[in-house]
């Protein structure tokens, strides 16, 4: 199939005549046959030579734009009749074509302004989780202020035609005014992404910029909490909640209250009382113990959890993806589950509510207080630099979506499983994604220096066996085996 384009002059060669789209190739027969698409172009005989429009003419721009657009539809239209398992033939694609171009006279929407068609996207979106409708607001609110910043309207036009220069101009504003890293701007360009192609299938675009994504700097070692230092969170009780007992002389202390609406919550003292930061602890716990976001935590009832002895199973709908997690509850995450449902109703949330922002404020102050500081770094790229990388005590970088990779991070670390069954507890759906979560810190890079070991009598291998064997027994077994050891110990 040869698609070119095919100018008949008239006998005036002084006169525009018509430019046409020539489809050319076989039938079903065998047979050659073309066919005529007309471009709705009048050019000069002296404008057209070796099968392009020259440049000299006049308005060349727009016509050229409106060939390259039948091109494109035509490939489109062979490449569908491939598809469909059809060998395309000139008068079919000529046929699909006309076909196109009616539906086209009572489909074309009215252009709408960028500001307009964005809203309509955003009104699109209201059924979505809040943490996923919060990245289209921030996306609204960084192009209010480039708009500002940049002293003019944005426009598509801008955007899809200049697509270059506005992402030149965007980025710069990003970084010089705010200091965004390069992933941030990514997700920014992932969102608008997402609002151009909703426009360009309503028709408000002719076609779907494809923006630029910048790189970005790879970081071995995440920011998390080792397992030795969630059981030190867990083991802390300074500023938990106790009768009697004074926090005056922390002015970050206060009290949080949760009435208790159980058939049982007389015996718990009707109302749920904590710190905020005994608050912070065990919320962040719980991320760390199960793998939830900050953003599902309000949303866990008490109804969530499976009431089965052995499986003991947590479920719930993740707010950023609509889908339904199940995780096994451990020591850690049982024991918050008991704490916080214990004289509640099965429809009242797990957890009271405190805002992220003042999550992420006091969970930092109170492992600062603990004392975590662990040197760690988290360097960024903005632009083409890396800053950042100084190394910093562990308290000042936690955040809230340090429990999710605690999870995934310490859950490799038991060495019991492999990615994919973590990648099922931790609802990731492919390893890039997955791999974002894992942090490669010194002492597993020095874990290769027992590849080809020839020392397999130690008794760290011994020790080794022993663990790896009895982890595969029942329970009962165990049980047994724990009794006879402690039988040969007396």
């Amino acid at each position: 199939m040869k698609i070119s384009l095919l100018h008949k002059p008239n006998k005036d060669n002084k006169k525009e005549s018509p430019l046409f789209v020539r489809v050319r190739g076989k039938t079903s027969n065998g047979i050659f046959s073309s066919s005529l698409i007309s471009t709705g172009i009048n050019i000069l005989p002296k404008n057209f030579s070796s099968g392009v429009i020259k440049t000299s003419t006049q308005n060349y721009t727009h016509k050229q734009k409106i060939v390259n657009t039948i091109l494109n539809n035509l490939e489109q239209i062979i490449s569908d009749i491939k598809e469909n398992g059809l060998e395309p033939n000139p008068q079919l694609v000529k046929k699909e074509y006309e076909n196109k171009l009616k539906e086209r006279e009572f489909t074309t929407p009215v252009p709408k302004s960028f500001w307009k068609a964005f809203e309509e996207w955003k009104n699109s979106k209201r059924g979505k989780s809040r943490g996923y409708t919060k990245t289209i607001i921030t996306l609204q609110n960084r192009l209010i202020d480039f708009q500002s910043y940049n002293k003019s309207i944005i426009t598509f036009d801008f955007i899809v035609g200049r697509t270059i220069i506005f992402q030149s101009e965007f980025e710069n504003f990003l970084m010089d005014s705010r200091e965004l890293s390069n992933n941030y701007v990514n997700k920014l360009y992932g969102n608008l992404s997402s609002f151009l192609y909703f426009s360009y299938q309503l028709g408000y675009i002719q076609r779907k910029p494809k923006l630029k994504l910048l790189s970005q700097l790879v970081v071995d070692e995440k920011v998390y909490l080792r397992t030795e230092e969630v059981i030190k969170l867990f083991n802390s009780t300074k500023w938990d909640f106790e009768e009697g007992k004074d926090f005056s002389k922390n002015p970050h202390i206060y009290l949080i209250e949760q009435k208790l609406e159980g058939k049982n919550s007389i015996k718990y003292g009707e109302t749920l009382k904590i710190t905020n930061w005994e608050y912070v602890k065990w919320v962040h716990l719980w991320c760390c113990s199960i793998g939830c976001r900050i953003s599902d935590v309000p949303h866990f009832k008490v109804n969530d959890f499976t009431f089965d002895r052995k499986t003991q199973i947590i479920s719930w709908i993740q707010q950023k993806t609509d889908k339904v997690n199940n995780v096994p509850l451990n020591d850690v995450s049982g024991f918050i589950f008991q704490k916080f449902s214990s004289g509640k109703s099965l429809s009242q949330n797990l957890f009271p509510s405190l805002s992220t922002q003042k999550f992420n404020k006091h969970l930092k102050l109170l492992l600062k207080d603990l004392r975590f500081n662990r040197l760690v770094s988290k360097p960024k790229k903005v632009g083409s630099k890396i800053i950042d990388t100084e190394e910093k005590p562990l308290w000042s970088l936690i955040s809230s979506h340090s429990g999710r990779r605690s999870f995934t991070k310490n859950l490799i670390d038991l060495g019991t499983m492999d990615y994919q069954t973590i990648m099922k507890l931790s609802s990731h759906k492919t390893f890039s994604q997955f791999s974002k979560y894992i942090s490669v810190i010194t002492e597993d890079v020095m874990k290769s220096r027992k590849l080809y070991s020839m020392d397999s009598d130690t008794s760290e291998s011994y020790q080794n066996q022993l663990i790896s064997e009895f982890n595969k027994l029942s329970e009962d077994n165990k049980k047994i085996i724990l009794g006879l050891t402690r039988s040969l110990n007396k």
